[in-house]
């Protein structure tokens, strides 16, 4: 059974595009994909088994048995990326946690506020959470993000509907502000060196 074409490019990324054999790597020499065990001897298709190598080393290694040396350092390779990969997935997670924990902050903070002796809320768009993971990408403080919301809700040239719309504008040039910030701080750093 041929190796998918996703493996072959995971197998590819994790030897860093260099044969496992003779260190040739790519564009200089035309890679394959190699079962360490052959697949005549008991080889599986499964990563801990499959290595990047040239065209010449994998036709002139056919269906030999492996040096033990090989096989252990392919699965020590095979363990470090799937080690790397989950510290990967973990630091996504927790960024999304994070991510999750500013967008109800800021909606604990939005829904505060009501009209009509406490009646109502102002209205939140549908998309309002992207909008808010948006800000936090960009470096938003919660704090800036508060004070352009209170001020979006406070002011009384702003239509009932139209408070979210105005409070983005709020963010958007705070963080134009911030952004002008920085390089006048990058360029005060560049005079100093």
């Amino acid at each position: 059974m041929a190796v998918t074409k996703r493996t072959r490019f995971e197998v590819l990324r994790r030897d860093n595009h260099t044969c496992r054999y003779c260190g040739a790597s790519a564009p200089d020499a035309t890679l394959t994909v190699d079962h360490v065990t052959p697949v005549a001897l008991g080889g599986t298709d499964d990563p801990g088994n499959l290595v990047a190598a040239c065209r010449d080393c994998n036709a002139g290694k056919s269906s030999t048995s492996p040096d033990a040396a090989v096989v252990a350092d392919v699965k020590a390779l095979d363990l470090k990326w799937s080690g790397a990969l989950k510290r990967v997935a973990n630091a996504r997670a927790r960024q999304r946690k994070k991510r999750a924990a500013y967008a109800v902050s800021f909606y604990d903070y939005w829904t505060s506020w009501t009209y009509g002796n406490g009646k109502y809320t102002y209205a939140l768009p549908v998309s309002w959470q992207a909008s808010i993971e948006r800000f936090y990408d960009l470096g938003v403080p919660m704090d800036e993000l508060i004070d352009c919301a209170r001020i979006a809700i406070t002011s009384d040239r702003i239509r009932l509907d139209e408070e979210f719309r105005y409070f983005c504008g709020c963010v958007w040039r705070t963080v134009t502000e911030m952004q002008e910030a920085a390089k006048e701080l990058l360029t005060a750093d560049e005079a100093t060196d």
